[in-house]
């Protein structure tokens, strides 16, 4: 039988979830990860929804189009959902990369994380002066 130790384990225990500094490349994935979950949660549906109304009848086509093209809660919802999905397909080829072990060292993983939130980012800006 072992002893137990008296010494008191001194680990650190970081609860407040703001003050944890992670690395670019986690929060990437973690974002990755809720994208995906906002891609397949109400993109997905809103899209089918939006193409089986489309598809109805061309009253709806047309209402859908006007509205669309009008700058309201669906059309700022189309953009902001594109615009999450977009993202996604960044960050999944990114990982589908990874996976091939293509930029997989820590250095090139977290440049990675940069540059697909840069790209991102200009993505948004370049979506945004075009409404």
């Amino acid at each position: 039988m072992s002893a137990k130790s008296t010494r008191p384990i001194s680990r650190p225990v970081f609860l407040n979830l703001l003050k944890i500094k992670l690395p670019m490349n986690a929060v990437a994935s973690i974002t990755h990860r809720l994208s995906g979950i906002y891609v397949f949660f109400i993109t997905l549906p809103t899209s089918l929804a939006l193409l089986f109304l489309s598809k109805k009848s061309e009253t709806t086509f047309t209402y859908l189009k006007v509205h669309l093209n009008e700058l309201n809660f669906l059309s700022f919802f189309v953009y902001i959902s594109f615009l999450i999905f977009f993202y996604h397909l960044l960050t999944g080829i990114r990982h589908l990369l990874q996976d091939i072990h293509i930029g997989d060292s820590m250095n090139m993983l977290n440049i990675s994380a940069r540059g697909i939130i840069v790209i991102w980012l200009i993505a948004l800006i370049l979506v945004f002066t075009s409404l």
